[in-house]
């Protein structure tokens, strides 16, 4: 019976997630939120929503890793200040270097990593965020920011 209501309650969230994560992200960023998502409902952990400010937020800090890899912004300030005075709870940022356009590929190295994971599992989180551009190097910058309000 516990197996059953867990593999419903898995269910409903995934069935959450697909409806709201293919109607407001690139399909790039709905992959990532997808598997972020999986990842989160495996563990027990309720689904992340998409956030558009977090989102434009990580496109910036994307650009920036390109610039300075690392969690802090190139002129030296706190990460945090790429929220421009918006208040949240909980705030926390995963950053990624790849190759090659993979969200699947992206999150399992996320998953891979402790402190990534921590970050990917943690249930204070609601909402992300996230977006890659492509460096002058050529490889691509992810970055993904995670809150709560």
């Amino acid at each position: 019976m516990k197996n059953l209501r867990t593999i419903i309650s898995l269910l409903v969230m995934m069935a959450a997630l697909f409806a709201a994560s293919t109607a407001f992200a690139s399909s790039l960023e709905a992959e990532v939120l997808y598997h972020v998502n999986v990842e989160r409902a495996a563990a027990g952990v309720r689904p992340l929503t998409y956030n558009v400010s977090l989102a434009n937020a990580a496109a910036v800090r994307a650009s920036e890793a390109g610039v300075v890899f690392g969690h802090v912004r190139p002129d030296g300030r706190d990460v945090k200040t790429v929220l421009n005075n918006e208040s949240y709870a909980w705030f926390g940022e995963n950053l990624a270097i790849s190759r090659t356009e993979d969200a699947k590929k992206i999150v399992r190295a996320w998953m891979a990593s402790p402190t990534h994971r921590a970050n990917l599992l943690n249930s204070h989180y609601t909402q992300m965020g996230v977006a890659v551009t492509r460096g002058a190097d050529g490889r691509l910058y992810w970055a993904e920011l995670l809150a709560s309000s």
